[in-house]
């Protein structure tokens, strides 16, 4: 049923309002944000926070949004917590209609915009532990926008919670309990690898942060991909196709002749885990000029120059197969696994993840998370940066899901992981 037809907690309630903003970034554009439309929520979260009392909330020009939650922990680290306000390219993003299924019950179900995106524990097992759930899903005409949605969500509603307790406590002639200042960020552009670009680092003024962009529950990210960006670039021949033999080099050939000489087994899907991948997820051109795009993704650098050296190769065997041809290979570094960068500025930032969980009485999972954040590039820039789960499945799908339940439980820990720093000094200037 529509959300709007049932009472959702807040929480809830909030994700599902921002999931109807249109906000799909565009990696084609060369503007910042990529998008004016994202700054549609960026304005709406900027005005929801003045509202609730956070007087310095404010856009800049890239349209980042910064705020600040005081802290009542005076020698504690400065934390900030962070979402992205994109959704992803890869499925449609506009006209967002949240459903909310209650008590979902483990059968199977088509969504009602298409029913070709059937919602099945066979083919999808991660439902199975969600049955008396009450799941949030599209119509199936767009994706869902839990990535990152959910995230930003639970950082605001965390804002809301945090100042409504305070003045409940000094209306009642006691201190707030204790926190450290909280940082709140807000990117555009995540989705095409520009969210932390634009980060003013010494705006944030943050000793540790967290991402709220992470899949499933109860799991903290703290390593990332290695990951680069390959642009193969075919010279063809043209000429008439009636007239072509023994002329034409046809660009396009050429082009799928280096996608097929790429290891079948080393790609997205056929790997997973701490397996790398390499993913040609673009081709375009002509018969005389085409361009090849191809993701390249390892858990270690050598893993990484391996992948290099296997583009490199096979543009190399391509154009000997081809005569005529041109193949010129052009590698991009996009981000490094976070892990290393944590670890040499401030490990706790995992540690004191981990204990947040056990406090709540769990075992956080410390899984790798199979592709990019902007803690990835925020840690790599020396802002030791890990992933929180944010309780959503099927990222960038119009088989995207979360729950009510699990955008309650990610709320909760994060209220849980903010206290746990209270009692930890801030480390010594470097």
């Amino acid at each position: 049923m529509p959300a709007s037809d049932v009472s959702l907690p807040p929480v809830a309630e909030r994700f599902c309002r921002y999931a109807r903003v249109h906000t799909t970034s565009d990696a084609a554009s060369a503007a910042t944000p990529s998008t004016e439309r994202q700054l549609d929520l960026c304005r709406m979260l900027v005005d929801e926070l003045r509202a609730m009392g956070v007087a310095d909330a404010e856009m800049d020009a890239a349209g980042v949004v910064y705020a600040t939650i005081p802290g009542t922990a005076p020698t504690a680290p400065v934390v900030a917590l962070a979402a992205h306000v994109d959704t992803s390219p890869d499925a449609p993003g506009e006209h967002v209609r949240p459903l909310v299924h209650a008590a979902y019950d483990g059968h199977s179900f088509a969504l009602p915009g298409n029913a070709s995106v059937v919602f099945d524990v066979a083919t999808d097992p991660d439902l199975a532990a969600h049955v008396g759930h009450d799941l949030i899903t599209s119509d199936g005409t767009t994706l869902l926008g839990s990535d990152d949605k959910a995230g930003v969500a639970i950082i605001v509603q965390l804002a809301h919670d945090l100042l409504r307790s305070d003045d409940e406590a000094r209306a009642a002639g006691q201190a707030p309990p204790p926190r450290p200042t909280l940082r709140l960020l807000f990117t555009p552009d995540e989705e095409i690898g520009r969210g932390a670009d634009p980060v003013d680092l010494q705006r944030l003024g943050a000793d540790v942060a967290y991402t709220l962009d992470g899949s499933g529950t109860d799991r903290l990210n703290a390593e990332t991909f290695n990951a680069a960006e390959a642009l193969v670039t075919v010279e063809g021949v043209g000429v008439h196709p009636g007239y072509a033999k023994g002329v034409m080099v046809n660009a396009l050939r050429v082009a799928a002749h280096v996608v097929s000489l790429l290891p079948a087994d080393e790609a997205p899907e056929t790997t997973d885990g701490p397996d790398g991948y390499l993913h040609p997820h673009t081709l375009a051109g002509e018969a005389d000029h085409a361009t090849l795009r191809i993701l390249l993704r390892d858990f270690t650098e050598a893993g990484l120059e391996r992948r290099r050296t296997l583009v490199r190769d096979a543009a190399a065997r391509a154009q000997a197969a081809f005569p005529g041809s041109a193949v010129r290979v052009e590698i991009a570094e996009s981000y490094r696994n976070m892990r290393a960068h944590i670890d040499a500025v401030d490990p706790r930032a995992v540690t004191v993840a981990l204990d947040a969980a056990r406090r709540m009485g769990f075992e956080m999972v410390l899984e790798p998370v199979r592709g990019g954040t902007d803690g990835a590039r925020l840690s790599e820039r020396g802002l030791p940066t890990p992933n929180v789960f944010t309780g959503g499945y099927r990222f960038h799908s119009r088989a995207e899901w979360n729950t009510v339940q699990n955008l309650q439980r990610s709320l909760a820990y994060t209220h849980a992981l903010v206290h746990a720093w209270a009692s930890e000094p801030r480390r010594p200037a470097l």
